[in-house]
């Protein structure tokens, strides 16, 4: 009876060994978990804010070279997403669960689709920021064109002015009088090339503004689908078991 008492002993002995064991894995499991739902949900926070930066309506009322500078800073904020990449990685890397766990997970198609966003909205802001630099090259040229014409319209204006009336000869009368005539024509042109250039720098701009926003809208929809199932609480609360709060990012 003795040798069973001790037996039963060391078989209980063992047995709170393992329960204590597993507790303590699953207390590192539930705050490795932790982390990286805070990481999981930095990466959602910082793309919607980029997001909503990059469709704001009131950038779209802005003058091209002004949307130009927008979207380069904000590209330039985006830099930060990297990082935030990274840490999400580097947490579901950390994770202490099985493989096979982590990747069945519906949070965990959602983390990969985060990071695919992350990438895509990225690519959109380079997109868009080619779009309006090339649109803001075009715009400055057409304002150097009408800068020209302006020019010579005025220097017209000024031969016109400048130059008195000849009433003693008639023949000099008669050259000024077609010279007058072949400058108002020349500057009726200039004014028509103006007004052209004017109309294709509207053009443009609608253009521009019309391409970023395809961008923009596409982006957006690509976003919506990749963030629907963190509409609400990301993970379960750490007494759930660790098979079903597990999140681990290919």
């Amino acid at each position: 009876m003795s040798q069973q008492v001790a037996e039963l002993g060391r078989e209980t002995e063992e047995l709170q060994q393992m329960i204590k064991i597993r507790l303590q894995n699953l207390q590192d499991a539930a705050k490795d978990m932790k982390k990286f739902e805070a990481e999981l949900k930095k990466l959602q926070t910082a793309l919607e804010q980029a997001q909503a930066t990059l469709t704001s309506p009131e950038v779209g009322r802005l003058s091209l070279k002004e949307q130009l500078s927008h979207r380069q800073h904000l590209l330039s904020e985006m830099e930060s997403l990297k990082p935030k990449v990274q840490a999400v990685q580097l947490c579901q890397s950390a994770l202490r669960i099985p493989e096979d766990v982590v990747a069945s997970l519906p949070l965990c198609h959602a983390a990969l689709r985060l990071q695919e966003e992350a990438s895509r909205l990225q690519h959109t802001a380079i997109q868009q920021c080619n779009i309006m630099q090339e649109a803001v090259v075009q715009y400055e040229q057409y304002e150097q064109e009408m800068k020209h014409l302006q020019q010579l319209i005025e220097g017209a204006h000024r031969e016109i002015e400048d130059k008195p009336v000849a009433t003693s000869n008639i023949q000099e009368l008669q050259a000024q009088i077609s010279r007058h005539e072949e400058l108002a024509q020349k500057i009726k042109g200039y004014q028509e090339q103006i007004a052209s250039l004017n109309s294709k720098c509207k053009m443009l701009t609608m253009k521009a503004k019309h391409a970023t926003m395809l961008l923009t809208v596409t982006e957006v929809e690509g976003l919506a689908e990749g963030t629907e199932d963190l509409g609400g609480e990301l993970l379960p609360a750490p007494s759930a078991h660790p098979s079903v709060v597990m999140v681990r990012i290919q």
